[in-house]
């Protein structure tokens, strides 16, 4: 099987495929980040959200480093063992691996952002999310000095770098599970107030439903050939190489489909802004003594509920993106 005779060479090829597409949903991204909502003039710098901007870039960055970094990898395979090449080849892979696990960091520490936002700045929310992220510095910091210690033939990189791999990619997994889940059920309890399907709420759940499950796709399989990469490391190389991918192509589909969503409220488009059922302020859902149980528990007894419901009815059709979004 050419899987497991070229592992990264298939990889590579896949990576720089998806690598295009990364490119183009950047362009789009890029244009709902920089232009305005209609026509092609630039955003003011107050308008310009910079911190996601900066985070694009970033991304950019890293993904365009990571690609050529592969393609340095192919010619130091077919070069041999030949003048330094296996110390070029473990170098290569060490700088690949703190590249793509800092990109999932950020992408992660994001999507934890936009979790926090949603429960009204609430740090009992995203405390276990939080507490994986933080797991998963330590298990990149280990994971990098097992690489690195690999090249002395020390016997503490197995020591270090399988397991911290494996807890890495399942950590992740779990922090993108509970915060698309938990911001989806916030967004999808508010929007139930609206009585209306074609609310912009319901849009947006869908919206983060689909980039969701786009992630947790590719992410999944990760996790699992994690766990498998003794026996199975051709298939671990491929399904780390499509996952790092999509997750740039994510984040990047997340702004577009937003930016759309967005533009289409301001103008007046969606028919849920003509007869005031656009969305409802977020700020104004009742916060339980236990929001991190709460937002996946409808059934937990909040007081003054039927009130701010009634409060919230009565401010539909002022939708605030940024408190879902940070845009």
């Amino acid at each position: 099987m050419i899987l497991d005779s070229h592992p990264f060479l298939i990889a590579a090829i896949t990576q720089t495929f998806l690598y295009g597409v990364y490119l183009v949903s950047l362009g789009h991204a890029l244009r709902w980040l920089l232009l305005e909502e209609e026509g092609w003039s630039l955003r003011s710098r107050d308008k310009v959200n910079w911190l996601f901007l900066t985070t694009t870039a970033v991304i950019f960055v890293f993904s365009t480093v990571d690609v050529i970094f592969d393609m340095a990898l192919q010619l130091t395979f077919i070069g041999g063992l030949e003048y330094g090449g296996r110390d070029i080849t473990q170098q290569l892979v060490i700088a690949s691996v703190a590249i793509e696990t800092a990109t999932s960091l950020i992408t992660d520490a994001v999507l934890i952002f936009r979790c926090w936002l949603v429960y009204q700045k609430s740090w009992r929310a995203v405390c276990f999310p939080f507490t994986l992220w933080v797991i998963n510095v330590t298990c990149m910091v280990l994971w990098v000095v097992g690489y690195a210690l690999s090249e002395f033939k020390s016997p503490i990189y197995r020591l270090l770098s399988r397991p911290s791999t494996q807890l890495f990619y399942s950590c992740s997994f779990t922090t993108n599970l509970y915060a698309t889940s938990a911001i989806i059920y916030r967004v999808w309890r508010v929007a139930r107030l609206t009585n209306k399907r074609s609310s912009v709420l319901y849009r947006v759940c869908r919206i983060v439903a689909g980039t969701g499950i786009l992630y947790t796709s590719t992410s999944l399989p990760l996790v699992v050939s994690a766990f498998l990469i003794v026996t199975q490391k051709p298939i671990y190389i491929l399904c780390n190489a499509i996952n790092f991918s999509v997750c740039g192509i994510t984040f990047n589909l997340l702004l577009i489909r937003v930016g759309q969503l967005r533009a289409e409220v301001e103008m007046g488009i969606h028919e849920s802004t003509r007869d005031m059922s656009a969305s409802v302020p977020l700020s104004t859902l009742p916060q339980s003594d236990n929001p991190v149980m709460d937002c996946f528990d409808e059934s937990s007894s909040v007081p003054g509920r039927d009130h701010a419901d009634v409060k919230l009815k009565q401010r539909i059709g002022k939708g605030n993106f940024s408190q879902v979004f940070g845009l």
